[in-house]
């Protein structure tokens, strides 16, 4: 056992690191702990996961935490419907409480193309118990009676879309990874890699490990981790902003909460929030961090966030409150501004690393709540 009287950022590391793990996975996200509680469960229980600072500490901790079901890839469908599914029995899987609440959502169309779209993954879902339902714009204003619909051809409903706590959700993958015998050892930085004897020596502040496989779960440091093995990660950091609204009356007195309303064509999604809304847009003029030397990625951005940058979004918003005009009632009381990862096609890296033997990458999610559970069993 290696020694651990050195620290990260002033925290020493949680835990005495092994002299060898069968695998070891990089990043404690929700993605990085769904590995390793699916390698753990699957019956590989000797596994190591290190964290450079505290589990969630990235991408992870400033989530919305949506959960759709919807997606236009079977693949991804796939993931994210075993996610959902997973997700709803965890808690008390690992005995670890959670916070899900399965509300259902509206997806909006704008046009008979994106009706035609609706239907074609509606098609998909039936193979996956996932029922989507097509809508007419009478059946949205009864499940959501502040909606404008006048412009639309209608939507699509999605029974099991929600949003769940990220910090929940991960620790709660933690827990259950924990309690079947599987290591996490946080403030514990990956400082490089080497190969020997076929296997592989990671290297931290507080010693070396030596593992038969290794897994970039770094998230928007996936890059960073990447270069350890001689990979070029396609992969760049942008802002996703999303605001919260004061509380709204004609919220305060329902019983039930407002189902998710998603917009693909104005680009944004809109749901309840305690009393009031939560908008978190996907502008189209976005913008990308860390990509050059004026702009250099810090060491450590753990539970950091950008300054506030709504002049961006401002189309989006007016745009939102003109479809539902409650939230234009409301004034604003906290934007979060963090790094989300994409790679150029908006889809996560998953799978053997390219060249690279016994390593294999989880990461760049650009939707990484709602796939880290299909992602780590996968």
């Amino acid at each position: 056992m290696a020694d651990t009287t050195q620290q990260q950022d002033g925290q020493k590391a949680t835990g005495q690191l092994p002299a060898s793990a069968r695998v070891v996975v990089i990043g404690g996200g929700s993605v990085g702990c769904s590995v390793l509680y699916h390698l753990a469960k699957m019956g590989w229980t000797d596994c190591l996961l290190l964290e450079k600072n505290e589990l969630t500490s990235g991408s992870t901790w400033h989530a919305a935490g949506n959960c759709p079901n919807f997606v236009g890839s079977w693949t991804m469908m796939k993931m994210q419907s075993y996610s959902t599914e997973l997700y709803r029995r965890l808690g008390d899987e690992v005995d670890y409480p959670m916070n899900y609440h399965v509300t259902g959502a509206i997806r909006l169309a704008h046009s008979k193309e994106r009706m035609d779209e609706f239907r074609h993954v509606q098609a998909m879902g039936r193979q996956m118990g996932v029922d989507f339902e097509m809508m007419s714009n009478a059946d949205m204003q009864n499940i959501y009676p502040f909606l404008e619909t006048h412009d639309l051809e209608g939507g699509q409903w999605d029974p099991l879309d929600g949003d769940i706590d990220p910090a929940q959700l991960t620790q709660a993958l933690a827990k259950g990874a924990r309690d079947m015998g599987a290591q996490i050892i946080r403030f514990c930085p990956v400082t490089g890699v080497s190969r020997k004897n076929d296997e592989w020596i990671v290297e931290t502040p507080i010693g070396s490990v030596t593992a038969e496989y290794v897994v970039n779960a770094a998230g928007y440091r996936a890059d960073e981790i990447g270069k350890m093995f001689g990979r070029d990660v396609p992969c760049v950091s942008l802002a996703h902003q999303y605001l919260v609204t004061e509380g709204i009356s004609e919220l305060s007195g329902r019983t039930e909460k407002l189902p998710l309303l998603r917009d693909p064509d104005s680009s944004y999604y809109l749901r309840q929030e305690k009393d009031g809304l939560l908008l978190g847009p996907y502008e189209k003029d976005c913008r990308a961090h860390w990509i050059n030397a004026d702009d250099p990625r810090p060491a450590d951005f753990s539970f950091q966030l950008w300054n506030d940058d709504l002049e961006r979004l401002e189309w989006y918003i007016d745009d939102a409150c003109k479809r539902v005009p409650i939230l234009g009632t409301a004034g604003i009381t906290r934007v979060v501004n963090g790094p989300i990862p994409y790679t150029p096609d908006g889809l996560p890296l998953i799978g053997p690393m390219p060249g690279v033997p016994n390593a294999f990458e989880c990461c760049v999610f650009t939707f990484g709540i709602v796939q880290a559970g299909g992602a780590g069993k996968l």
